[in-house]
Order: structure tokens, then sequence, then C-alpha cells
């Protein structure tokens, strides 16, 4: 049964996915780093989905990290 669950996941979810959110054509003309070329990033909606879940991640992970070592989050990060 996992087996199945993947093999359509691979071939029939994920395509969705992608396609619905634009992730096939994340690539963005113009040198790396560019202004011109970030700004063609962000502007997409999978750009905005990518920098949603950066920052969801980033803020996420002192409250997780402290609370795997057993502290608050306010004494851990002093």
């Amino acid at each position: 049964m996992l087996i199945c669950y993947l093999l359509a996941f691979a071939f029939v979810i994920w395509p969705a996915i992608k396609s619905i959110t634009g992730f096939e054509t994340l690539s963005a003309p113009g040198r790396p780093g560019s202004l011109e070329r970030n700004w063609g990033l962000v502007t997409k909606p999978q750009g905005w989905l990518l920098c949603l879940g950066y920052v969801l991640t980033h803020l996420t992970y002192p409250s997780v990290r402290a609370r795997l070592a057993g502290e608050s989050v306010d004494d851990y990060w002093r």
C-alpha cells in the first residue's frame, strides 16, 4: 500500500501541486543575485510560498529548540 501511495504522489499529486503553484517554472531569467532576477522570483506565487515557508521556519525554530532543551524561550536565548 505504501508503494502505491508513493507512486501516486510522485506521478499524480506532486505534478498537480507543481502546476497549481508554479513550482515547475521557479527559475527566473537574469544573472543570479541580481535585483531584477530576485524581484522576478518574489513577485511570483511560488516565490511568496518559499518566502513564507522560510519566515515561518525561521520564527518557530527558537521556540522549538528551547522546548526540546527543556527551557523557556526567554531563558534559552539570553
